[in-house]
């Protein structure tokens, strides 16, 4: 396996955004002197969810500190960006990092985020697709030009070009079965989050992604070299005891569970396209019956390294490739969130190398 650390900035009160950004950039330049192989990045607007807002410029700042460990993007939100102008961004990314550059992408799912960027979000699947084209026309055709419903460009020379040839690796967010097999159908490794129940919904996910995988005609090769990048991401926090870490990171926990639920769940749900009010009924319904002891059952790597190691050991199993360690949530003290870092790269990491 390999593992990553992951960031998202939250913004829990009473605490400086300028604070919370330069501590977690310290924290990423931290991961690579602790062994971890990745550092991963998302994108979050007007909440306090995540300050992550562009990940292009986090990840240029996370390469001009680091010389070895690649940095990830889980996600770049596609929708809400001009398509050659991230193409541009990232490409120079990637160059700066001296090829250290994944890109992960998504559709989005927030809806004040699409209100936000003025995108209606029933079209974020077209916009998706439309921008996933021109991108990778962008990092490999010498010229080329694009004719879509959400997107005219006349031909058009971007430069300069990704580092990595053909360009980097792509991956995708996936959270729903057509998420799934679409990834799987463009050959892509999946990235998926366990942030509420049990780990059982993972194998589903592995189960359909390479269902698709098979009737699409790939080799066993080919599906398990995929299987090898199947990043998922978990929020992890270690401690000396069991008892210590799940006192040490409840309030953090519920305190990213109500911001995760307000992340989601837009304040009136009847006003959202007609459309989409079904999926959020039924994830309010399912987030209203989240509860700490839950958590902790099913949920959570949280405890001593023993415990969390045989949380990993379950993910192994599994086929989990890359485990992105979500470490710091929910406003953890800056000591703690190291501390647990540093047991982790210490107790944890090596019996997986």
């Amino acid at each position: 396996m390999r593992f990553g650390t992951y960031f998202f900035l939250q913004a829990t009160p009473g605490r400086r955004h300028a604070d919370i950004i330069q501590h977690e950039l310290d924290q990423m330049v931290l991961s690579e002197e602790l062994g971890f192989d990745e550092v991963w990045l998302t994108e979050h607007h007007f909440i306090e969810y995540g300050l992550s807002v562009d990940p292009a410029t986090l990840a240029s700042a996370v390469a001009s500190r680091t010389s070895k460990v690649r940095i990830g993007l889980a996600a770049a939100i596609l929708p809400f960006h001009d398509p050659i102008r991230i193409a541009e961004q990232l490409a120079l990314v990637d160059i700066i990092s001296g090829g250290r550059l994944d890109v992960g992408v998504g559709r989005g799912n927030r809806p004040s985020e699409f209100i936000g960027y003025r995108v209606p979000q029933v079209e974020s699947r077209e916009r998706f697709d439309e921008v996933v084209q021109i991108i990778q026309r962008a990092w490999t055709d010498e010229r080329f030009s694009y004719d879509g419903r959400h997107f005219q460009i006349p031909e058009v020379r971007v430069i300069p070009k990704p580092l990595q040839r053909p360009h980097p690796p792509l991956y995708q967010v996936c959270v729903s079965p057509d998420s799934i097999e679409g990834t799987a159908l463009r050959g892509w490794p999946m990235l998926n989050s366990l942030l509420f129940g049990g780990v059982e919904q993972l194998v589903a996910a592995r189960d359909r992604y390479v269902a698709t995988l098979q009737k699409a005609g790939r080799t066993p090769d080919e599906i398990a070299a995929l299987l090898a990048r199947w990043g998922v991401s978990r929020q992890i926090y270690v401690a000396p005891t069991d008892a210590q870490a799940l006192a040490e990171a409840r309030d953090a926990e519920m305190w990213y569970q109500e911001s995760f639920r307000k992340f989601l769940i837009p304040e009136r749900i009847e006003a959202s396209h007609p459309t989409l009010q079904p999926g959020f009924r039924a994830m309010a319904e399912r987030l209203s019956k989240i509860t700490w002891e839950g958590l902790v059952a099913e949920t959570l790597a949280f405890g001593s390294p023993d415990t969390v190691a045989r949380h990993i050991e379950q993910m192994r199993q599994m086929g989990v490739g890359q485990l992105m360690c979500w470490m710091n949530f929910g406003g953890l003290p800056e000591d703690k969130v190291r501390r647990s870092m540093e047991l982790f790269a210490r107790e944890v990491l090596p019996r997986f190398r």
